[in-house]
């Protein structure tokens, strides 16, 4: 337990001093409560307008990696941000959905971005640039355009897990906000 604190604790000041220069930044922290799979420590959300790409950030309390996603005649875990643009939380399904899973080596990680339809499953609209740069962090950076830039939106990470211990056909989650709560994020003007 004092491991995973102080984890929580490196990840926030990390955090804190890459926010600083970000407008709109949104962090949300979620609890110790999973003990299957990715339990999320904190995620933020901000418009990055040097680079103008929406940043969400998923920090865990143990290390993972993307080997260890994938899962013998299970789907591969995942770490998704559900993003609501026009749809309202808690009556529609999240108009967008940004999720990361490894590569078929389970060397590296792979994102893309899907779009709600009225009828069948979702569409993939794009690609998503995702990068770990520590062993318990995952950033997905998505160009505002690809979800028709709005002025704000509204989301909730999401991961799920079919590895070991997890039981349950449909995987095991962990939210953060925990549903049926969202956070939003507001987006301004580029600087370029």
């Amino acid at each position: 337990m004092a491991r995973r604190q102080a984890a929580a604790a490196a990840a926030a000041v990390i955090a804190a001093a890459g926010m600083a220069a970000v407008a709109h930044a949104t962090s949300v922290p979620d609890r110790d409560d999973v003990t299957v799979g990715i339990d999320i420590a904190k995620v933020s959300g901000t418009h990055n307008r040097a680079t103008d790409e929406l940043v969400q950030t998923v920090d865990a309390y143990e290390p993972f990696k993307p080997a260890d996603m994938l899962n013998k005649d299970r789907p591969p875990s995942s770490i998704c941000i559900e993003i609501w643009t026009t749809n309202k939380p808690g009556e529609k399904q999240a108009n967008y959905e940004a999720c990361a899973t490894p590569d078929a080596q389970g060397k590296d990680w792979q994102a893309s971005l899907a779009r709600a339809r009225l009828k069948g499953p979702r569409l993939r609209v794009g690609p998503v640039k995702v990068e770990q740069p520590s062993a318990t962090r995952l950033v997905m950076r998505i160009d505002p355009d690809a979800i028709r830039r709005p002025a704000s939106y509204r989301w909730r990470a999401e991961t799920t897990w079919f590895g070991t211990g997890c039981k349950d056909a449909s995987g095991c989650q962990d939210y953060a906000p925990d549903r049926p709560e969202t956070a939003v994020t507001k987006l301004s003007t580029p600087r370029h």
